[in-house]
């Protein structure tokens, strides 16, 4: 194999490794943003019957 060939090899590798890292991290940052979201609903949720209920 030349050495190009190898180079390229090395850097398709580090490359999907890459990819597969922001992949998790993009998956955890989406989780995140929906659990805040939903707590901020039921917080919501909460004040309203507070304020507005009986």
């Amino acid at each position: 194999m030349s050495k190009r060939k190898q180079e390229e090899k090395h850097q398709n590798v580090k490359q999907k490794a890459y990819e597969q890292k922001q992949a998790q991290h993009g998956e955890k940052i989406v989780k995140w943003i929906f659990g805040i979201l939903i707590l901020l609903a039921l917080v919501y949720m909460f004040w309203a019957i507070y304020t507005f209920g009986a």
